[in-house]
C-alpha cells in the first residue's frame, strides 16, 4: 500500500483507533493532519504528530474540537496550508453517552449527534472540492450499534446509523467523481470501552488490529464504495443489509391485519433474503413481486 504524495485528515487521532490509522497512513507515505482536541492540558494531537515525525513520517497537529463552529474549514485549511492538497478524510472522532433513553439528558443527546454525525457531515462538505479534484477517499468510522441497535446508547446508535446512511448515499452521488466512500465498524479496546472488556479481550482488541481495514478502504486500488467492513482482532467481515422475500396478497384492497399476522413467520423467513444496491432498487424489486392474481405468495 503506497500513499506517497497523498494528504490525509484523521479526526480523533490522538489515541486509539484514530491514532493507529494516522500512524498507518504515515508509515505508508501519506502526510497526515492529526486532529484531536486539547483537553486538561494534554496535547495528544501534538504528541502523535511528533511521534510520526520522529519515526520518519510527515504530520502536523490540528487541535479543533470537531463539533465547534468553523472546525471543518480549519481542518481542511490546515491540510492545504501544510501540504497543498487533500486526498483522504477519516472521520473517526466520536463520543458516547451511556444511558437508557428514558434517562437521557437531551442536551447530551444533541452533543453526541453533533460530534458523531453533524461534525463528519460538516467536514465532508468542506473537504468535498479537494476530494473531487483528487479522486479522493472518505472513510467514516461507524458502529454496528447504528445498524442493529444497542441497549443504553440511543444517541450514539442514532448518530452512527445516520452517519452510515449518509455515507452510503454519498457513495452513490460521488461515483461519477471517482471518490470512494466507505465505512469501518470496529471493535477495539479504547477509552470508550473502558470497563466493558476484560484485560485478555483488550489484548485481542488492540486498535492496531483494525487499522489494516481502514488503510485498504482508503487505498488507491479499493474497488468498493458504500461498503461497511466490521473489524476486530484481525477478523474482517462485510456488513450487508437486505430484505426477505416476504409475502404478497393479490388485489388493491387493504389486507386484514389478522391475515398478515397469520403469515408473519413468512415475512421474517430468511430463505431467499437478498441485498439491494440502493433505495430505488429495493422499491423496484418490491413492485416487481406484487402479485396480480392468485393466492398469497411467499
Amino acid at each position: 500500500m503506497d500513499f506517497a504524495g497523498k494528504v490525509a485528515i484523521v479526526t480523533g487521532a490522538g489515541k486509539g483507533i484514530g491514532r493507529s490509522i494516522a500512524e498507518g497512513l504515515a508509515a505508508h507515505g501519506a502526510a497526515v493532519v492529526v486532529n484531536n482536541r486539547s483537553r486538561d492540558g494534554a496535547d495528544s494531537a501534538g504528541e502523535v504528530a511528533a511521534a510520526i515525525e520522529e519515526g520518519g513520517g510527515i504530520a502536523v497537529a490540528e487541535r479543533s474540537s470537531v463539533e465547534a463552529p468553523g472546525a471543518a474549514d480549519a481542518l481542511v485549511s490546515a491540510a492545504i496550508r501544510a501540504f497543498g492538497r487533500l486526498d483522504l478524510v477519516v472521520a473517526n472522532a466520536a463520543v458516547t453517552d451511556r444511558a437508557t433513553f428514558g434517562r437521557v439528558d437531551m442536551d447530551s443527546f444533541h452533543h453526541v449527534m453533533d460530534v458523531d454525525f453533524f461534525a463528519p457531515v460538516a467536514l465532508t462538505k468542506s473537504a468535498l472540492p479537494e476530494l473531487k479534484a483528487n479522486s479522493g477517499r472518505l472513510l467514516y468510522v461507524t458502529s454496528v450499534a447504528g445498524f442493529y441497535g444497542e441497549y443504553g446508547v440511543s444517541s450514539y446508535a442514532a448518530a452512527k446509523g445516520a452517519l452510515s446512511a449518509f455515507a452510503r448515499t454519498l457513495a452513490l452521488e460521488l461515483d461519477r467523481d471517482r471518490v470512494k466512500v466507505n465505512l469501518l465498524s470496529p471493535f477495539a479496546a479504547t477509552q470508550m470501552t473502558d470497563g466493558f472488556v476484560t484485560p485478555n479481550q483488550g489484548r485481542l482488541l488492540a486498535p492496531g488490529l483494525v487499522a489494516p481495514a481502514a488503510l485498504w478502504l482508503l487505498g488507491p486500488d479499493v474497488s468498493v464504495s458504500g461498503a461497511t467492513i466490521v473489524a476486530a482482532a484481525n477478523r474482517f467481515r462485510a456488513l450487508v443489509t437486505g430484505e426477505t422475500v416476504g409475502v404478497g396478497f393479490p388485489g388493491i384492497d387493504p389486507v386484514d391485519p389478522d391475515q398478515l399476522g397469520a403469515l408473519s413467520d413468512a415475512v421474517f423467513a430468511l430463505d431467499g433474503w437478498h441485498p439491494h444496491a440502493d433505495g430505488y432498487a429495493s422499491f423496484s424489486d418490491l413492485m416487481a413481486s406484487v402479485p396480480v392474481t392468485g393466492e398469497p405468495s411467499s
